[in-house]
């Protein structure tokens, strides 16, 4: 039904588990190399979330305003990206030199454009993990659109069609590991990551009412598509994407379910998680550099990027936040 959107802990719950799967996986602790993913986790999430947040403005204002729409999104994550860039840029005469100059690479990043220039160029290289952020922002520029396309349709045809948009994804992303490249490209670019934020808004059209038994698929699911995958292998990006993402959708459907989800030291993480994404890759792949990864890393670079995550959530983002005090804003979503 209508309503205001009322705030879930277990979803900040689930996307710290996102966070720290990532994390793990970025120290390279041995037995996570299906933490990628994470991300595939915060991809569901954001499309879930998104759709939930548009479909609820559309019931109490009758419509769907995009102006509003994007400008919430980049008051919610432009401010703690553009921290992380002026940091990065400060601390460019110390870092390595690698593919191309440092101001290139952060400008690359700060179009949103790391999915393409990772997948094409490989660059930018300290900021790659950005991707992301791009994926999700395409996403968010594309969707309010296409969502209004389909709500102009009845309303029985939504599901399918938000579900047959998902599967197109699917395929596609299939076709490109099997006839075009077996990981770089498929792994980065937006149009072959769109299935999983697909999947998450037809998760949010659907709406099921009975979830109890959602956890208990999608958890064995989740964990048995991360224990199988293995960067740089195609299955990854084919059978265990799409299980993860199965996983996910019954994990964020059912999240209520599990009262774990919202203890709060994981909720407390998960309201930070935009953060410790930003800034725990760049620590981490400098720690590579020196030899040094597993538990070490992930305790160094997850310490450096707990302190600037929660530096960041207490300024640039706590005044994001505050000018979106007009309305409820649980939803702001963690760019995986």
């Amino acid at each position: 039904g209508g309503g205001q959107m009322h705030y879930v802990p277990s979803l900040d719950g689930l996307r710290a588990v996102a966070v720290v799967a990532v994390m793990a996986y970025h120290a390279r602790i041995s037995g996570t190399q299906g933490g990628f993913l994470g991300v595939d986790l915060f991809f569901v999430l954001s499309g879930y979330l998104i759709t939930r947040i548009l479909l609820e403005e559309r019931v109490q204002t009758g419509t769907l305003r995009f102006g509003a729409f994007y400008r919430r999104r980049l008051r919610r994550l432009y401010p703690a990206l553009l921290l992380l860039l002026a940091v990065y840029l400060a601390a460019s005469p110390w870092l390595p030199a690698t593919r191309g100059n440092h101001l290139a690479q952060a400008a690359v990043t700060a179009l949103y454009l790391s999915d393409y220039g990772v997948a094409f160029w490989r660059t930018p290289w300290l900021l790659s993990h950005t991707w992301s952020l791009s994926v999700e922002e395409h996403f968010y520029l594309i969707w309010p659109l296409v969502l209004w396309l389909v709500l102009r349709l009845t309303e029985r045809t939504w599901l399918p069609a938000a579900v047959v948009m998902a599967l197109a994804a699917t395929l596609w992303r299939w076709h490109v590991v099997y006839y075009i490249d077996v990981w770089q490209q498929p792994y980065f670019r937006f149009d072959t990551r769109l299935s999983g934020l697909l999947i998450g808004a037809a998760g949010a059209i659907w709406k099921p009412s009975r979830t109890r038994w959602m956890p208990v698929l999608g958890i064995p699911l989740l964990v048995y598509a991360a224990w199988n995958a293995q960067p740089q292998d195609p299955t990854s990006l084919t059978i265990w994407m799409l299980l993860a993402e199965l996983g996910a959708l019954l994990l964020i459907l059912g999240a209520n379910r599990l009262s774990a989800l919202s203890w709060w030291p994981l909720v407390w993480l998960g309201k930070l998680s935009y953060g410790l994404y930003l800034w725990h890759f760049p620590a981490m792949l400098l720690l590579r550099g020196e030899g040094i990864t597993g538990w070490n890393a992930m305790a160094i670079g997850g310490t450096f990027a707990l302190a600037c995550a929660v530096m960041s959530y207490a300024t640039v983002e706590r005044l994001s936040r505050s000018k979106d005090r007009d309305r409820p804003q649980p939803l702001a979503t963690a760019p995986s």
